[in-house]
């Protein structure tokens, strides 16, 4: 009996549903391909192996073939081909019953071969690793992407012949097509077998119950982060604030980072090729302010009707910037303008009228800012007075009959309100003649979208330009601009563009943070923050001195901030969001501190455990922003140091490529195979690198180029040295030698989590043993790294030490050894 509140076990309750599939009429019905799919296949892969809707694409497109099921979000871990039930696999007699088959034996069967074929031509489209065919009642599964230098059609398949065969070995089925199966990549090691470069081993997190876990909060942090939400995240769209948050809270474009791990050539060579790129391209600031060009330009673009663009990479501040440019900076010049702004971060995902549906916008926000109702009657009969008179001289306008000429009227008023956005034009058109007041369109936030959705906001804004009085601003990023400018809607047109830098993110976080204190502390803050929470004004305004602190006199947590946010201030906010009222930081010590009279010191352990492990226990490498540097794909221990070597390589070539600070993907390639790693090994990693931002992928080229972030360069070159770091990665990294393996366990007590990372250092310095070359060495120095890394455990023993010795003399409360 199964109390409330309790569940099946997930395998038990699998089986049990399978048991019911069995007993199904729809089984043995002979089905066609859909209904295979819906009664059958459905039912096996969301009833019976663990898999959710949400984690399935169903008729998948590309390349001009449609996929049945593709499986796995946001990595696919399968491609699925059904078959109508009537196809079945054709096995030879005596070898019912196994299950590993060899895929040449399967495709003795003609239907079978072609079946194969076709899902393996899907999975190496797609970069799937398995490929699996199913009627509903066979199933056959193979490794269709391989890196042990077996063709895909001379490996081993996994084979079910019948929904009997599946329930009796459901241990089998369950541990290797679930979802939790697949997640551990137990079918791979199943099919490669002992092979030289199989698989990597399993990691520490695989044996871990409910990893990754959640971190809990006491009701101080729990209230702390709601008003981080409020404070770092969300004023910025507070309308009552907003004016008060943009003078508070902007920081100039422009200046290069004091705390960046490239050399201030690449970075300069990051942003200058851009402007290049464009040709006329004017940066938005000079040393002296806002570039007097772009202020001219907002005068007269409405003449040259075409829109100006705005061009800065995602995160650099290009809404800060034109919400200062429009409420401060040129103020003055646009005192008589109609401000009409669309933010597309709150907008629908999906319109289906673009044009209708921004006239609207524009429409409300005329009402609502400018007490101007376009669809008022008086309003109207103003707007069309030239077509009113018109009218009357038609056979329609006689007024001798009033109420037929009023019916008539409205009839002829109605039809040009049909027209929305004409009607958005004629009204601006008429306010810009009796008023002197013209338009200012800023169509912001597009380059979070799709590229189709951008495309049309690029039409859309055209096509305001060319025919609405005032100017029109839109705000996208580079990479954007140049696939629409070279394929695209603005191809066909002649833009005016201006490109912003990213602001330092270390006065970005300090003003973000005064302005919020200075929030708290006015009298006038009442409404802006929730009441009746379990902290006070006067602690709030404690644990941002501390913040501020932090960020004032703290170089190398700036630098940390900096680099792995690479440039991007929105991503360093939520950095800081991620910290306040984190579960590895203590706010209660923060406040004990304020109260005995002295400022709390944030440690660099605590943010970089806040960042590492978000709000979760354990590294979670698909939620994490932090990088696993030493993850492996293979059995093979050198693997542990291709992608810092790759990084190391990257940004030496970048800095000694003439001021490009580009690197070839081919160069990359060439330098992995020196090292005499697999070109399969290597774009692994190339791709973990891009999903990351350690490197990002520049087009042009042939075959492509990377330029190195700093967030890859702080990575290798300090984050790595951290024992913080290190005691992450240890539940997520394989470990290929089975004796260390014993001893890497789930550890939770800080002096059992410090043996740990000696062992996994230790671990290290025998394969880097044999790794090391001239090759590797020349560019990434594990022995460095290692030295610095055994001084950072040393330290934080020491500490650990210190804090229980403080403890027992009663001088520490007990979460002193907390985190």
């Amino acid at each position: 009996m199964i109390r409330q509140g309790e569940t099946l076990d997930p395998f038990v309750s699998a089986k049990e549903e399978l048991k019911k599939l069995l007993a199904s009429p729809a089984v043995g019905s002979g089905a066609n391909e859909d209904t295979t799919r819906l009664q059958l296949i459905d039912a096996l892969l969301f009833n019976c192996l663990g898999w959710s809707i949400n984690d399935a694409t169903t008729e998948d497109h590309y390349n001009g073939s449609y996929v049945d099921y593709i499986l796995g979000k946001p990595a696919a871990h399968f491609v699925l081909e059904a078959k109508r039930e009537g196809v079945s696999f054709s096995l030879p007699t005596g070898i019912t019953g196994r299950h590993a088959i060899s895929v040449p034996t399967l495709m003795a069967n003609k239907s079978t071969a072609d079946a194969i074929r076709q899902v393996l031509g899907y999975c190496q489209e797609r970069g799937v690793p398995i490929g699996i065919v199913s009627n509903g009642h066979q199933m056959a599964a193979f490794f269709a992407s391989r890196q042990d230098g077996v063709p895909p059609l001379e490996g081993e398949a996994l084979v079910f012949s019948s929904l009997q065969e599946m329930y009796d070995d459901f241990s089998l089925l369950w541990g290797y097509l679930s979802k939790p199966a697949l997640n551990t990549k137990n079918l791979q090691r199943y099919l490669i077998g002992r092979k030289n470069l199989s698989l990597a081993p399993e990691k520490l997190s695989n044996s871990i119950p409910r990893y990754p876990g959640f971190r809990s909060r006491t009701e101080l942090e729990t209230d702390l982060k709601t008003l981080g939400q409020l404070f770092i995240q969300d004023l910025e769209h507070e309308k009552r604030i907003s004016d008060d948050f943009v003078q508070g809270c902007y920081c100039p474009s422009g200046a290069l980072s004091q705390y960046s791990m490239l050399s201030k050539e690449v970075l300069r060579a990051r942003y200058s090729s851009v402007s290049m790129a464009v040709g006329q391209a004017e940066k938005v600031a000079t040393k002296r302010g806002v570039n007097p060009k772009l202020t001219a330009d907002m005068v007269s673009a409405g003449l040259s009707r075409r829109p100006i663009i705005l061009l800065g990479d995602v995160g650099v501040g290009k809404s800060m910037f034109l919400r200062h440019l429009i409420r401060v900076d040129a103020a003055e010049v646009l005192q008589k303008s109609l401000i009409l702004y669309v933010d597309f971060v709150r907008e629908p995902t999906f319109v289906r009228d673009l044009p209708t549906y921004i006239t609207e916008r524009m429409a409300e926000q005329l009402e609502a800012d400018h007490q101007v109702d376009i669809y008022d009657r008086d309003f109207v009969k103003a707007v069309y007075n030239k077509e009113i008179n018109k009218f009357k001289r038609t056979i329609f306008g006689d007024e001798s009959d009033p109420e037929e000429y009023r019916k008539q009227e409205r009839s002829m008023l109605a039809g040009h309100l049909q027209n929305e956005f004409e009607h958005v034009r004629r009204a601006l058109e008429h306010l810009r003649a009796t008023s002197s007041r013209s338009p200012l369109v800023v169509l912001d936030n597009i380059d979070q979208r799709p590229a189709e959705f951008q495309e049309s906001i690029f039409e859309s804004a055209h096509s305001i330009a060319d025919s609405w009085p005032g100017t029109v601003f839109v705000a996208i990023r580079p990479s954007t601009f140049f696939e629409s400018r070279s394929r695209g809607a603005l191809a066909a047109y002649q833009t005016r563009v201006f490109t912003i830098e990213p602001a330092r993110t270390d006065q970005v976080i300090i003003k973000r943070l005064e302005y919020a204190r200075s929030k708290v502390i006015e009298s006038g803050s009442e409404g802006v923050f929730p009441q009746n929470l379990s902290i006070d004004d006067d602690d709030l305004v404690a644990y941002l001195d501390a913040l501020i602190k932090a960020f004032r006199v703290d170089d190398d947590l700036k630098a940390l901030i900096d680099n792995m946010s690479g440039g991007n201030t929105r991503t360093a906010l939520l950095f800081l969001f991620t910290f306040i009222g984190s579960g590895y930081v203590s706010t209660q010590r923060v406040l004990d501190v304020a109260e005995s009279g002295g400022t709390y010191t944030v440690p660099m352990h605590e943010f970089i455990r806040a960042i590492v492990f978000g709000d979760y226990d354990y590294f979670s490498p698909e939620a994490s922003a932090v990088c696993n540097l030493f993850d492996i794909t293979t059995n093979d221990g050198r693997e542990h140091f291709l992608l810092p070597a790759m990084l190391a390589h990257a940004q030496r070539v970048a800095e000694s490529a003439g001021g490009e600070g580009l690197v070839p993907a081919a160069a990359l390639y060439s330098f992995g195979q020196t090292l005499g790693f697999s070109q399969e090994q290597i774009g692994a990693h190339l791709d973990r690198a891009t999903k990351k931002s350690l490197l990002v992928p520049v087009d042009g080229a042939e075959g492509g180029s990377y330029r190195p972030t700093s967030v890859g360069s702080y990575l290798y070159r300090k984050l790595a040295h951290s024992f913080s770091y290190i005691d992450a990665m240890t539940v997520d990294t394989p470990i290929v030698d089975p004796t260390v393996r014993r001893n890497i366990k789930d550890v939770h007590s800080i002096k059992d989590r410090l043996a740990r990372a000696r062992v996994f250092q230790q671990y290290l310095d025998a394969q880097w043993d044999v790794f090391a070359g001239e090759d590797v060495s020349a560019v990434f120095r594990w022995p460095d790294v290692s030295s610095e890394l055994a001084a950072d455990i040393d330290e934080a023993e020491r500490k650990a030490d210190a804090a229980v010795r403080k403890r027992n003399d009663g001088l520490l409360k007990p979460w002193g050894l907390d985190h």
